[in-house]
């Protein structure tokens, strides 16, 4: 994975094509981690045709990645669907609040089956090629504050951070501020305490920010009321460039051996930051089942309208969303 973080360059041995594919997180995140064991996987099964370079440093905000390799910054990317939402459909499924569980080896290898079942035949894709989808485990709420969020009250009688999405709909439905933005942005606002408390994040990922320590608490549901969806893609136009031998090559170590890939990592990490909750870092609550009912019931109307948009796709949103849940569960 090494050689895959390093830029290219003329001292490296040829390889039939080079792509240049962008991480945007710092290089020590998990999502680095995985696109570089991607990397190292793809140069294995191309026996070494196919060289993958991921960049130092991202080239480009989280926001972009996808604009980017359509406009030929760099060939491959992934990028948090919240970003591509207005475009993007069917992933989403699976950021429809308390679908997702603990898992996220569970929630992507259900979400890659669900989409290629459902979505195969619909190109939402425009300019690239889907290469995997991934999911991350759950997100819980955290209180910044001794006052622990036990209901949805709590929660929106605070201002609170939040990934864009549901979650940030669904406090913003109830009254609650919201300041929403990257994940990557959220560690200067709450270290700055801009905010009182932050959803929409699984544990690895507070942890790799560094905002656990200004958390006094964390409340965990049943099923988590938010998992970040990732899609992985490389731009058509590079895509075009390999034979049809590499093409089947690198489709055999993506598709749902990526979702495998990233959920293993992802959970590997999360069990640590877990781990180290639980050993008393903060304050771990498990919701009542009266504040777990009130937030599912406050949760419907964005599952209703995502079922209603791809309704009008031709797609049967509910039993997708369905089919989604049931693989959760039958993975878990």
């Amino acid at each position: 994975m090494a050689l895959s973080l390093m830029l290219a360059s003329a001292a490296s041995v040829q390889a039939d094509t080079k792509i240049l594919l962008n991480c945007f997180p710092p290089s020590k995140h998990a999502i680095c981690q995985i696109l570089g064991a991607w990397a190292d996987s793809v140069e294995e099964a191309t026996d070494g045709r196919v060289r993958v370079t991921i960049p130092a440093k991202s080239m480009a905000p989280p926001p972009e990645q996808m604009n980017s390799v359509r406009g030929g910054l760099f060939d491959a990317s992934l990028v948090f669907n919240g970003f591509i939402a207005n475009e993007v459909a069917g992933p989403m499924v699976a950021m429809n609040p308390f679908t997702g569980g603990a898992s996220s080896l569970a929630n992507s290898v259900a979400l890659w089956r669900t989409y290629d079942e459902f979505f195969g035949d619909i190109d939402e894709y425009e300019g690239v090629k889907l290469l995997g989808l991934a999911v991350n485990p759950g997100a819980n709420f955290y209180s910044m504050t001794d006052q622990p969020i036990l209901s949805l009250s709590d929660a929106t009688n605070r201002k609170m951070w939040a990934l864009p999405g549901g979650t940030a709909n669904i406090l913003k439905a109830n009254g609650g501020a919201v300041v929403s933005g990257p994940a990557a942005q959220m560690t200067e606002i709450i270290q700055r305490r801009v905010v009182d408390g932050f959803v929409g994040v699984a544990a690895n990922s507070a942890k790799s920010f560094g905002v656990v320590d200004y958390a006094q608490s964390v409340t965990r549901t049943p099923r988590s009321i938010f998992t970040a969806v990732f899609s992985f893609f490389i731009s058509d136009e590079k895509w075009a460039e390999l034979s049809a031998e590499d093409q089947a090559a690198i489709m055999s170590v993506s598709g749902e051996a990526f979702a495998e890939l990233a959920g293993t990592i992802f959970d590997a990490e999360n069990q640590v930051a877990l781990a180290e909750q639980d050993a008393g870092a903060i304050d771990v609550i498990m919701a009542s089942d009266a504040f777990y009912a009130e937030l599912q019931e406050a949760g419907k109307p964005v599952s209703a309208k995502w079922i209603g948009r791809v309704d009008n796709m031709g797609v049967d949103g509910a039993a997708m969303l369905r089919r989604y849940q049931d693989s959760v569960s039958a993975l878990q």
